[in-house]
């Protein structure tokens, strides 16, 4: 590895190699291959793999033992630590990747707190433009609402203060509003900017979030159930 903690450029290939043999030892911590199992592994010559398997002893990434003629390569702890640093490495870029969100057909919660007075002049005045009232219910995979939920840890809120109605005695919490942009997957160059709700007393599913806009968005985007929608965070607010 770098003195910056990489893997070095000429050791790509060996990294490749130590992905495919932790593929194979999973939990065990061990396997037993011949190099050529190894070779169609990697879709490599007998030789190159056994040279390989060698370069990655070299590094002390793995060992190798000979028990009756039966190859067992062992995970070192240097080699656990290189997959931690690939992990690590890996996990990074995939936090910069936009994530997609999947129009659903909402419960008209949101239309019902955004048109509340006491919320939506606060939404005006905060957010910068006059939403639309209602919300654009997106529904996320599990990998892409742990990366937003772990993006949102990190940003400052937009915060719309709760408020005690005074008619009906009913207190409302607060709501926090992280800026975005959306755009269709197919057509990423048009954007517009958005807020994300983040409601406290919400019947959703926790991997459905909330898009208000100053538009209606179905009729903007000519959006249907099941279309993908980018989200990138305005992480300069």
């Amino acid at each position: 590895m770098s003195k910056e903690g990489e893997i070095s450029p000429e050791n790509y290939a060996n990294w490749f190699a130590l992905y495919q043999l932790c593929k194979h030892i999973e939990h065990r911590q061990t396997i037993n291959i011949s190099s050529v199992e190894f070779g169609k592994l990697l879709n490599l010559s007998q030789q190159t793999a056994s040279r390989r398997i060698n370069d990655l002893i070299e590094l002390k990434w793995i060992k190798r033992k000979i028990e009756n003629k039966t190859q067992k390569i062992v995970l070192t702890k240097e080699g656990s630590d290189v997959m931690l640093l690939m992990y690590k490495n890996l996990k990074n870029i995939l936090e910069s990747i936009v994530i997609l969100g999947t129009v659903q057909n909402g419960m008209k919660e949101g239309a019902y707190y955004v048109s509340i007075k006491g919320y939506f002049d606060q939404f005006q005045e905060k957010l910068g433009f006059l939403p639309y009232k209602g919300t654009l219910n997106l529904e996320l995979n599990s990998t892409n609402i742990n990366l937003l939920r772990e993006k949102l840890n990190n940003l400052k809120p937009v915060v719309i203060a709760g408020f005690q109605d005074n008619n009906s005695e009913r207190t409302y919490g607060d709501v926090y509003c992280y800026d975005c942009i959306i755009s269709r997957i197919d057509n990423p160059e048009e954007k517009i900017n958005a807020a994300i709700l983040d409601i406290k007393r919400t019947h959703h599913k926790k991997n459905i979030i909330e898009i208000l806009a100053e538009p209606y968005l179905r009729d903007y985007f000519n959006l249907k159930d099941g279309d993908k929608l980018i989200i990138e965070l305005n992480i300069n607010r």
